[in-house]
């Protein structure tokens, strides 16, 4: 599928990614933010782990892939998570969605610094339509009476910047064969800081409350956003140049801000003309395809 289908998982993916924050605010209601992440994150690791029991390949990497598995968990996971499960409550899930899913942003410029891809001019106009998109969207932080919504708009570039340098790594490790065990350990590896930092900021003061609608948040959140869209991802940028790949999740913080609009999540002015500006980069690459 990822091999002759390739637009289709880069929608699904998109997909995947635009539904977290909003379902992350709707679950932090039952369970503190850490210990939230971390449970995602190793269910969606186990997961992954089922799929390889599933398919009959070999469930642990080789020793080789350790450093590598180890420097993508502190990143795309432990970081990643922290900022992202930390955000939504402090910025909104609307603002923490568009600010949160800036990855290509960073991935365009670590690409072209780091692997050596071009940087076109329409991808350079892209940028700068999305840095001015997210200084707006993120301008009203500034103005609020205490510092939460500033923080929360930081945290969430936070978790694009720690997410695009997972993806750097992915990419530039070159192991198309290896993406489901990278994938499966560095979840698993990554959430027991998260589990550690829990223990010792949040619990006891905070509880965690096993709800049907928690669970099932949860389960969508680690099956579908960690576990289907991180494997889909990182096949994908194993086959594309990662640079111009990454320009599709320009639709996820859309795509996100509409889910938190359903939400009932409200917005200004500002942020909404920055949400547009946002969009018209997106259509500034529509040249661009995936496949």
């Amino acid at each position: 599928m990822l091999r002759y289908h390739p637009t289709i998982v880069m929608l699904a993916v998109v997909v995947a990614y635009a539904i977290c924050f909003t379902a992350i605010k709707i679950g932090l209601a039952y369970a503190p933010p850490l210990l939230f992440g971390a449970l995602r994150a190793l269910i969606g690791g186990g997961a992954v782990l089922v799929t390889l029991w599933f398919l009959k390949l070999p469930l642990w990497p080789e020793r080789k892939l350790w450093p590598w598995i180890l420097v993508v968990a502190v990143s795309a996971t432990t970081i990643n998570y922290a900022a992202m499960f930390l955000s939504p409550g402090r910025a909104g899930a609307g603002i923490a969605s568009v600010l949160g899913n800036m990855q290509p942003l960073f991935i365009v410029i670590m690409a072209t610094i780091f692997l050596g891809e071009r940087l076109l001019k329409i991808n350079l106009l892209a940028l700068i339509l999305s840095i001015i998109g997210i200084i707006l969207i993120s301008s009203p932080a500034f103005f609020e009476p205490t510092t939460d919504a500033l923080f929360g708009s930081i945290l969430a570039l936070v978790a694009s910047a720690s997410a695009a340098v997972g993806s750097i790594l992915m990419k530039y490790l070159n192991q198309p064969s290896a993406v489901l065990q990278v994938t499966a350990w560095q979840f698993i590896v990554g959430s027991v800081p998260l589990f550690i930092f829990s223990n010792a900021i949040e619990l006891p003061d905070y509880s965690l409350m096993m709800t049907s609608e928690f669970i099932a948040v949860l389960l969508l959140l680690a099956l579908f956003g960690t576990a289907f869209g991180s494997v889909a991802w990182y096949s994908l940028i194993q086959r594309h140049e990662v640079g111009q790949l990454s320009l599709g999740l320009f639709l996820v913080p859309v795509f996100g801000l509409g889910i938190a609009l359903m939400f009932g999540e409200k917005l200004g002015g500002i942020e909404i003309l920055g949400a547009i500006i946002i969009m018209i980069a997106i259509w500034k690459q529509r040249q661009l395809k995936v496949g």
